[in-house]
């Protein structure tokens, strides 16, 4: 090959030029060796994908935080403690400085546990700022890959996150630009054997439509080119409904492929809050914060089950059935929320309610049965006890 990576075309050397297979010992193979989560691989590029205020920001300088310490608060893993440059083209040095404080605190880590691990640059003053390619014509920025080998050389780098990656081009944001800037950035990962983090983001999605990894600005080029790529999704009103939580807005979760079709409680998903943190100087600053979705039977026992469908057998037998409506006044979660003592006025709880009532019918526990109903006879459906009696499993 020559410097720039192409093949030089040459007849004699045709025979030699695509080898056939040689015998070799599989455990010389090399592995691909991750250095933080699943995610960000020795040698590789990954891309997060993300709409506008997702949180990828927050969550880039948390990641690199967390592989700096080697302390897992995010991935739940201990691991060695990595080298990391993390690079913001959009935020000064004063709000690095705050939210690097952010974390720190929030997870209760010493300011020396990064020093001289934790290389958090701002890109916006003109001494920092990076421009890897210019021009209609693509133009790849030689100088500046050059500079950055020799500083994941010299400082021992083993993580570089670089967000976003727009600011990082003056080019026109084609197929053709994002294509040619991937390629070079995963030569260099390549080349110097870091694990190089691009954070981008995805167009604006249609009402209604759930976007996905072929929605990152400038097409799908990019993530052909990744070895890795992700896609970060905020929470929807629905799914902030469903778990109960204040304010959906706060909250979102990783989608590792466009494949990734598990429901919103799945735990294939890995889900962050954002949170807000006094750092000392009295204001305080956005981070965040591993969340998981909450499990509707956190404490719920088989005797209390008993008592649920003991309930609604009495109403029943009363000829007072619960409803399965939840609007209406004789709905059978207020005998759930009796047996649990839960507050039927919190969304949290009501949720909750909600989502044990379904499971429970799934299961057998509980059945759904149509009966006309009232003066007007009009049909409805009634929850009764089930032929799934949870006290003869648990004998």
């Amino acid at each position: 090959m020559n410097p720039s990576g192409q093949f030089k075309y040459k007849p004699e050397s045709a025979p030699d030029a695509f080898p056939g297979w040689q015998v070799l010992d599989p455990a010389s193979i090399p592995r691909i060796r991750f250095v933080y989560g699943g995610i960000y691989a020795a040698g590789y590029l990954t891309v997060t994908f993300a709409a506008p205020k997702t949180g990828k920001s927050l969550l880039g300088m948390a990641e690199g935080i967390d592989a700096a310490t080697g302390r897992g608060f995010l991935t739940g893993r201990e691991t060695e403690p990595q080298r990391v440059l993390y690079y913001n083209a959009e935020d000064d040095q004063a709000v690095m400085n705050a939210r690097t404080m952010a974390v720190l605190q929030e997870h209760g880590i010493p300011q020396s546990e990064i020093v001289g691990r934790f290389f958090p640059v701002s890109g916006v003053s003109d001494d920092r700022s990076l421009v890897l390619i210019k021009g209609e014509k693509n133009e790849i920025q030689e100088p500046a890959f050059a500079f950055l080998a020799d500083f994941f050389r010299t400082e021992g780098i083993t993580l570089a996150v670089f967000d976003p990656l727009q600011d990082l081009s003056q080019s026109p944001e084609t197929n053709e630009a994002f294509r040619a800037l991937g390629a070079r950035i995963r030569r260099l990962a390549n080349e110097t054997g870091v694990a190089i983090g691009m954070v981008h983001h995805t167009r604006k999605p249609s009402a209604g439509v759930q976007i996905s990894l072929d929605d990152g600005r400038g097409g799908s080029a990019l993530r052909g080119v990744a070895r890795f790529n992700r896609l970060l999704a905020p929470m929807t009103e629905a799914e902030g409904a469903q778990a109960g939580v204040d304010d959906f807005r706060h909250y979102f979760r990783i989608a590792e492929a466009e494949s990734n079709l598990a429901p919103p409680s799945s735990d294939r998903n890995q889900w962050f809050e954002k949170t807000g943190v006094e750092i000392g100087n009295g204001a305080a600053y956005p981070t965040i914060r591993k969340w998981t979705w909450p499990e509707a039977f956190t404490g719920v026992t088989v005797n209390d089950a008993c008592r649920v469908r003991a309930l609604i057998s009495e109403r029943a037998e009363r000829d007072e059935p619960t409803r399965e409506n939840v609007q209406a006044k004789d709905w059978a979660g207020h005998i759930v929320a009796e047996v649990l003592s839960l507050d039927l006025n919190k969304r949290a709880d009501k949720a909750r309610v909600v989502a044990m009532l379904r499971k429970w019918i799934e299961t057998g526990v509980l059945r759904v049965e149509r009966l006309a109903h009232g003066p007007k006879r009009k049909e409805a459906d009634f929850i009764f006890p089930g032929s799934n009696n949870p006290a003869e499993e648990a004998q």
